[in-house]
């Protein structure tokens, strides 16, 4: 994922959606806090883009930005849109699929989970 765009040293405003341009035919992401007490990515996902199914040790949370995808946590699947914020517990099990070009930004809490 690379240097982080931030290190949360001093206020910084960012225009998430300029941090990671939709790729065709593929997913980026761009790292812009790392720290000890978390963790925040933003991801793009081109059209028919997908995770496959995963855990991540810490409570995370991901907040569409533009676009929809299909989210499944815990065997349920959700369709999700901008402005959507979804929680998931640590060790949740879960897998993503873009229905169209879709950005978001996933969070991890990596203390206190």
């Amino acid at each position: 994922m690379g240097t982080p765009l931030l290190d949360g040293t001093r206020p910084e405003l960012v225009e998430l959606l300029a941090t990671c341009p939709i790729v065709a035919g593929a997913t980026v992401s761009r790292a812009l806090l790392n720290t000890p007490d978390g963790r925040v990515i933003v991801f793009a996902m081109d059209a028919g883009q997908e995770m496959s199914e995963h855990r991540a040790p810490f409570m995370a949370s991901v907040q569409v930005l533009d676009g929809r995808l299909s989210f499944g946590v815990d065997g349920k699947d959700r369709e999700m849109r901008a402005n959507d914020w979804l929680i998931m517990p640590p060790n949740a099990p879960h897998r993503l699929l873009a229905i169209e070009p879709t950005r978001f930004v996933l969070t991890l809490f990596k203390r206190g989970s």
